[in-house]
């Protein structure tokens, strides 16, 4: 798939509501893999409407089949969910699903400008495929700081786990699922043996507890 692709207007599914000028309060990284898509539909139609960060999630998965589950989200969730295109606005009271086969980043901005996404096609790279999470997340918690939040679901590999301290280390808040509730626990095993997960949930209540720390009523970084 070229990458002029990501380049084109955001899709229809994205029109019929308002967004918001102002920047998120908060980013939220979701990283996941194996069981993903049956864990996000558990917790992401927890957030309220009123939500005023933005989720940013990175499923494991491919081209096509990213943008079968946003739409399907986009049906039960109450915040919209699509996937972002190259050179957009980052918009509160979202949730991005990034695309398959691309990585996503949010440069810091130059003096007033607004804060643009970034999406590269790197489908052809395995090696960048591979480190997708931790680079999202190390780029939300440069420019977000302590209102970063990273969370790891149920899924395979290591992916994430020095996004998850780069959010550590400025400040910012991290959750990583319990094993009884994942479908496999290596994903966020890897960042709770790191010594990068602040809390470790069972997945029923990652969105309560998340809803929390943006609206500042958890003690987010609490051993």
């Amino acid at each position: 798939m070229e990458r002029g692709f990501y380049m084109k207007n955001v899709q229809a599914q994205t029109t019929g509501f308002v967004r918001d000028r102002r920047l998120p309060s908060s980013l939220v990284v979701i990283g996941a893999g194996t069981g993903g898509p049956q864990a996000l539909i558990e917790i992401l139609p927890r957030f309220p409407a009123t939500f005023s960060g933005t989720i940013i999630v990175v499923q494991q998965m491919r081209s096509g089949f990213t943008r079968v589950l946003a739409n399907h989200l986009n049906e039960i969730c109450r915040l919209p969910v699509y996937e972002p295109v190259d050179g957009q606005d980052l918009h509160p009271s979202e949730i991005l699903m990034v695309p398959g086969g691309t990585l996503f980043t949010v440069p810091k901005p130059e003096g007033d400008s607004a804060c643009v996404i970034r999406l590269e096609y790197i489908a052809d790279d395995p090696e960048s495929l591979n480190t997708r999470t931790n680079q999202t997340m190390t780029s939300i918690a440069e420019l977000y700081g302590r209102s970063a939040v990273g969370v790891l679901l149920t899924g395979m590999g290591d992916d994430g786990r020095e996004g998850m301290r780069a959010i550590t280390d400025a400040g910012g808040s991290t959750i990583a699922q319990d094993e009884d509730s994942c479908v496999v626990f290596d994903l966020p095993s890897t960042a709770i043996d790191g010594g990068v997960a602040h809390q470790v949930l069972p997945l029923w209540d990652i969105a309560d507890h998340t809803i929390s720390i943006v609206t500042g009523g958890a003690n987010a970084n609490a051993a």
